[in-house]
């Protein structure tokens, strides 16, 4: 199996190398990283009182963490299986949650594409 190791350099200039590894501390620093992504995200959608806002944002973000999070624990563990196999499907079911927020209105005007789109890339975070 093809082995790989990437060396963050923002971990290395801080020397916070405990957080390339999977541990307690290093969970808790993305997960509260997630929560504060999402929310700046969701905040702007909020204040302009779009459909997916601060907490649709949050969740969104959090929940891609997790998924993510726990294939890099079973690609550790297991080591095997296609590392991006779960990312890609996060992506693909956002894609079907962004599609909710776009409507077509009356005036045949289409609203939502914008949020859609954050939506899609809070998961990409």
């Amino acid at each position: 199996m093809l082995s790989y190791h990437i060396i963050d350099p923002i971990i290395t200039a801080f020397h916070w190398e405990y957080l390339a590894d999977l541990n307690i501390v290093s969970i808790l620093f993305r997960l509260i990283l997630a929560v504060l992504c999402g929310g700046i995200l969701g905040f702007e959608r909020a204040k302009k009182h779009h459909a997916a806002g601060f907490r649709t944002h949050i969740i969104v973000c959090l929940g891609s963490t997790i998924a993510m999070m726990t294939n890099d624990f079973l690609s550790r563990v297991t080591e095997s299986g296609d590392g991006a196999r779960l990312g890609a499907q996060v992506i693909s079911g956002i894609g079907f949650l962004g599609a909710g927020t776009i409507l077509v209105t009356s005036r045949n005007q289409i609203r939502g594409l914008t949020t859609a789109a954050s939506l899609w890339a809070c998961a990409c975070l």
